[in-house]
């Protein structure tokens, strides 16, 4: 067998082969060892570490592990080696690695790489940490293996295949197996280091520092924060080698968006293609390491609160918690934390809670200004409410063997598609959404480059791709910052859609009403332009028990597992008999898509034991009459079933300004919106309806100074902002 060595001579004809183009050169590797995980000052600071209160409970589950498996063994021994060195001992263990990558195989599973990449992080641990104790026959003998085992990985060695935006490649294989191998054996093999770091920081990385101002993941609630945690590695590796933080600071808050969409019950909000969900109710959802990572890298007390309450790492990570983890980071209580929070471009979500504890109401908002395919659905525009129990919900599921697996049937024709969400649906009965028509029609959102993933920044931001699906066009929350009264989010839809729509707008408006019988209302605002108007136009909510339909009003009432939430639907646009409200669902059509039912064949008793949440049910809201513009305008409050209430709700009409009024028993909330969804620097006149005092929200206003002036009484000037574009005050009845 040819020598590794050999292979130097291809560094620059395989990074040539990787990508053209400059990019910056990867962290110097020091010339000493140790130098993968810690340097030689972490290492004098180990005996403290394996005693400190915070960290000797991981130290005890590694040994635990050690005395259960041969790999975990070997690590662990490596670990003493590094506090008590001992020479006899250390030619074992390095005799006893080498067997262990001899004889590692990719296993017949799935994702079965991600063994034998683990198993280079063993090798890697061993080579430099006891580094002065091999032969250069033992360097050459590592060597060999851990280039073997490279050569296992989806990524390919060199490591030229798939994305680094999403898949495979972007979790651990490069962004901690090769990297890790490649600087143990950087001195004698520099190939390695030089073609996995170089990925990363030509493709990897430019791609986060992108994406993290915006505060989020783009791969959902599962994968997302999967793939975070791997995010946090390279981190880690560059930051010992004495690089420094190479990422975006904004890296820190991106575990904020599942602190936001964490229910009470320790579940997440659902998005993308959901695993953690089989998980039994009740059960936090764990977040990997990547949450406590953050909060030590970044000295964040709220996030290490987070990952305290969800749990972090598995036992193949438990390690880097041992070398990792500042022990003395306190945690930091979430209640401290404003309840609205806004996820930027390229994001554009918002997050709206009531508070922390059981009883909080938790709504969800999205544009989606990018989709990055993968794990991410077609979900622009969609929303999602949670209270005392999953209301209005994402349906499907991505379990279930051949119907609920990744490209299942499911998959492809509802889970991933927009008709699974709570969004808006144009059915062009002609519409193809792929050339080879593997994709059927839904009446949804188009597949952006067929639904390929982007391979680098790049392809993502290339026009001609399509991964552009919408635009924020107004966003805020207020008027106290901490708690707000309102929250405010628009958007522009219309790329996210095929030729078949000239326009699609959608307005969400989420009030906390700060009444104990109807605590939130989320108000949806929608306008819909088709380029024909025999087009169906569809507004949806998905829900898990049969809604109770009463002409343009409904009830979905949440049950089981103890569970009490109900939402009360009023549909204010259409309005009259121009609506037509029905439902779809019930055993053969939970997943119905005119006219076949793409089932999931998971096992119902599986389905029960678990926090699987499929959704059986959806109300469709649709214009009776045909027409090239559609508005829908329909509010969703939240209560509690066993103690009910329902606010009355009055349409309100004002020329090219619609809206709604709530009547609550402490104030009459207004909120009113231009009717072609465009800002406006024209004055507004309505009535607020005789009652309380009003609380009035008025969007789609240019920025500047506004006056408020009423029939009777002083007028109130207004600061209306340019990223909200709304003017919030609180007055009496009248005009």
């Amino acid at each position: 067998m040819k020598s590794p060595f050999a292979t130097v001579l291809l560094v620059v004809a395989c990074a040539s082969a990787l990508r053209a183009g400059e990019a910056p050169a990867p962290p110097a590797v020091p010339p000493e060892h140790p130098r993968l995980y810690l340097r030689a000052a972490d290492v004098a600071q180990l005996p403290a570490r394996l005693n400190h209160p915070v960290l000797a409970p991981v130290a005890a589950r590694l040994e635990r592990m050690a005395r259960k498996s041969p790999q975990f063994s070997a690590e662990w021994r490596a670990l003493q080696y590094l506090v008590k060195p001992d020479a006899p001992a250390g030619r074992a263990l390095i005799a006893d690695t080498l067997r262990l990558l001899q004889t590692c195989e990719l296993p017949d599973k799935h994702d079965a790489c991600r063994v034998t990449g683990r198993m280079m992080v063993t090798g890697a641990i061993v080579y430099d940490w006891l580094y002065p104790l091999l032969t250069p026959a033992d360097r050459r003998a590592f060597i060999q293996e851990l280039v073997r085992l490279a050569k296992t990985q989806e990524c390919g060695y060199p490591p030229t295949r798939q994305g680094s935006i999403t898949g495979h490649s972007s979790e651990a294989m490069i962004m901690r197996d090769l990297l890790s191998a490649g600087i143990a054996i950087h001195d004698e093999f520099p190939e390695l280091y030089a073609l996995a770091a170089g990925r990363f920081v030509r493709e990897h990385l430019p791609a986060r520092n992108w994406f993290y101002p915006g505060g989020a993941y783009h791969q959902g609630d599962s994968y997302g924060v999967h793939r975070y945690s791997w995010d946090l590695f390279p981190l880690f590796i560059f930051d010992r080698l004495g690089a420094g933080n190479v990422y975006h600071p904004a890296q820190q808050s991106v575990p904020y968006s599942w602190i936001y969409t964490t229910r009470p019950d320790g579940q997440r909000l659902r998005a993308g293609d959901t695993f953690a969900n089989s998980a039994p109710p009740g059960q936090p959802w764990n977040e990997y390491g990547g949450t406590m990572l953050a909060a030590s890298y970044y000295h964040d007390g709220v996030l290490l609160s987070q990952a305290l309450q969800q749990g972090a790492f598995s036992d193949n990570e438990v390690l880097f918690e041992l070398l990792w983890r500042d022990p003395d980071l306190q945690p930091q209580p979430l209640a401290g934390l404003p309840l609205s929070r806004y996820f930027g471009s390229p994001f554009g979500w918002m997050v709206a809670r009531t508070g922390w504890g059981e009883d909080a109401v938790v709504a969800e908002m999205k544009i989606n200004e990018y989709n990055f395919a993968n794990h991410q659905h077609l979900d622009a525009g969609a929303f999602q409410l949670y209270a005392r129990g999953a209301l209005a919900i994402d349906s499907g599921l991505y379990q279930g063997g051949s119907s609920g697996d990744y490209g299942s049937p499911h998959g492809k024709n509802y889970y991933w598609r927009t008709i699974a969400h709570n969004a808006l649906l144009i059915h062009d009965p002609a519409e193809k959404f792929t050339p080879k028509g593997d994709y059927g029609n839904d009446g949804g959102q188009r597949l952006p480059n067929g639904r390929a993933e982007p391979r680098e920044l790049a392809d993502l931001l290339a026009p001609e791709k399509g991964y552009r699906t919408g635009r924020v066009l107004a966003h805020g929350f207020g008027p106290d910052a901490q708690q707000p009264a309102y929250t405010l989010l628009q958007g522009d839809l219309t790329a996210a859609y095929s030729g078949k729509v000239k326009a699609v707008q959608r307005s969400f408006v989420f009030l906390n009403l700060g009444d104990a019988r109807v605590p939130a209302a989320l108000i949806v605002f929608d306008r819909v332009v088709s380029t024909d108007p025999a087009f169906r136009k569809f507004w949806l909510l998905h829900t898990l028990e049969e809604p109770r339909l009463q002409g343009a009003r409904a009830t979905v009432d949440r049950t089981a597992g103890g569970a009490r939430g109900r939402l009360e639907l009023d549909v204010v646009l259409p309005a009259g008999d121009n609506a037509v409200c029905a439902t779809v669902g019930g055993p053969g059509h939970e997943y119905w898509v005119f006219g076949q039912n793409f089932a999931n064949d998971v096992d119902p008793a599986r389905r029960a034991r678990s926090a699987l949440e499929t959704g059986d049910w959806r109300i469709e809201v649709s214009p009776r009459r045909a027409a090239a513009e559609d508005l829908f305008l329909t509010v969703m409050q939240t209560t509690d079933r066993t103690a009910p209430g329902r606010l009355p709700v009055q349409r309100l009409e004002a020329g090219d300004w619609v809206g709604c009024a709530l009547a609550a028993p402490a104030a009459t909330w207004v909120v009113l919106s231009r009717r072609d969804q465009a800002r406006s620097d024209q004055p507004v006149s309505f009535t607020l309806p005789a009652g309380p005092r009003g609380r009035m929200l008025v969007t789609h206003l240019t920025a500047g100074r506004w006056r408020a002036v009423p029939a009777a009484g002083p007028a109130q000037v207004i600061a209306v902002t340019e990223a909200a574009g709304a003017a919030w005050w609180e007055g009496s009845a009248g005009t």
